[in-house]
């Protein structure tokens, strides 16, 4: 089975604090094999990215090889990417010859995590490999032997590492399944 998901997504903790806004740019590809009737694994790669503008601020800075502290004033505008890779275990409630094919799933896995600051002209990037997970729940809905539609959502997690804070996450994904034989 192959996904292909639009993502949705709100961010919670420190990253909501440095990005606040939801994001309407997300999207993953999914693998799945079953392992008898009602248990999946897989995997899947995807990306998601947050933005805030927060206008025209002053702020401190630390310039690299220097312990100066600069005062800058500019349009700032904030950003983070992530690309989370996990692998994905899933239990399906149902069976193959269901209207709707609930499931549970768990993403174990990676991300990797970029937070970008602009100031003006200057910018300041930080980013690191997080250790992350993903419970998810969802729905496939499925049209013929081959063709199926996907409804889900998932909380992601992912461990501070470095000066990249812990990234949180909450996801609406909809997307299109192609199921083989």
């Amino acid at each position: 089975m192959l996904n292909l998901n639009y993502q949705m997504s709100a961010p919670f903790g420190k990253m909501h604090d440095f990005a606040s806004k939801m994001s309407f740019r997300g999207m993953d590809l999914e693998y799945h094999q079953f392992l008898g009737e009602r248990f999946s694994v897989g995997g899947m790669i995807g990306w998601n990215t947050y933005y805030k503008d927060k206008g025209k601020m002053s702020g401190n800075f630390k310039f690299k090889g220097s312990s100066d502290i600069h005062t800058i004033t500019g349009y700032q505008y904030r950003y983070v990417n992530t690309v989370p890779i996990m692998a994905i275990g899933r239990y399906w409630f149902t069976d193959q010859n269901s209207t709707f094919r609930p499931y549970f799933g768990l993403g174990v896995g990676t991300s990797w995590t970029e937070m970008k600051l602009d100031v003006g002209q200057f910018s300041s990037t930080n980013s690191k490999w997080q250790f992350a997970f993903a419970p998810e729940i969802g729905t496939i809905i499925p049209v013929n032997d081959q063709f199926a539609f996907n409804i889900g959502a998932k909380y992601t997690y992912g461990t501070k590492a470095g000066k990249v804070e812990a990234m949180q996450n909450f996801t609406i994904s909809v997307g299109i399944v192609f199921m083989g034989n």
